[in-house]
């Protein structure tokens, strides 16, 4: 009887060490080729890539800074004043029209692996277009770096772009299998974007929710044309 016993423990730890195994293969594996951000990414000085999207269910909350009013806050100053801070009108559940992206290599170098310049269009109801620029810079290694010998994991499945000085950002994921991106927001942060032609005013673009995507497909060159046209105003 004991004899069997050990046998039936000893098959259960055989299998409990088979699907540990598995469990351990399955999640050190690098991502499938269909789902790696690269093949999007232009790839050396001078290129870039556009991608773009066209919506018709898609829509996020619009706060306009060019009309934000002063407002007391809970925190009192020294003299026992309220602090102020500034608070702009929201313009809830806007449609998002479309987005137009352009990614364009840049030949600085960092911590970073590669680093890219990003150029946006977004065609809004009740706004008009809108545009922002910033970079995006991409970590494809892991790796230690700088004199705190910070531990940089690296991603290749996507890439974060954003403006510096909380103007923001987004995500870009790989859509897999296709040649596509999606695009999503921070639902606190968003993204600044300014006013189309002759700077109307300065926003700041947040979905309602997180989880929100846009699909942005490739395009051609002549698709970003007008960004770049923004872009050397």
């Amino acid at each position: 009887m004991r004899a069997i016993v050990l046998r039936i423990m000893a098959l259960f730890g055989a299998v409990a060490l088979s699907c540990g195994a598995w469990v351990l293969a399955r999640y050190s594996l690098p991502p499938a080729e269909y789902a790696l951000i690269a093949p999007l990414l232009p790839q050396q000085d001078g290129q870039s890539v556009c991608l773009t999207g066209s919506f018709t269910s898609q829509v996020m909350n619009v706060e306009d800074w060019s009309k934000a009013k002063m407002e007391p806050t809970k925190h009192l100053s020294p003299d026992g004043k309220p602090y102020m801070r500034p608070v702009p009108p929201v313009m809830k559940d806007k449609s998002v029209r479309a987005f137009t992206l352009q990614l364009v290599y840049d030949t600085r170098t960092s911590d970073y692996d590669w680093i890219y310049n990003f150029r946006l269009a977004a065609d809004v109801e009740g706004v008009g277009t809108m545009f922002a620029a910033g970079e995006c810079p991409w970590y494809a290694k892991d790796k230690v770096w700088g004199w705190d010998k910070r531990q940089i994991t690296g991603n290749t499945t996507d890439l974060y772009c954003y403006i510096d000085c909380d103007g923001g950002g987004f995500s870009l994921d790989r859509a897999p299998a296709t040649p596509a991106l999606l695009m999503s927001f921070d639902p606190t942060i968003g993204l600044k974007m300014k006013g189309g032609c002759g700077g109307g005013g300065i926003y700041r673009i947040k979905p309602a929710t997180s989880g929100v995507t846009f699909r942005l497909q490739t395009a051609s060159a002549e698709t970003c044309r007008p960004l770049e046209e923004w872009a050397s105003r």
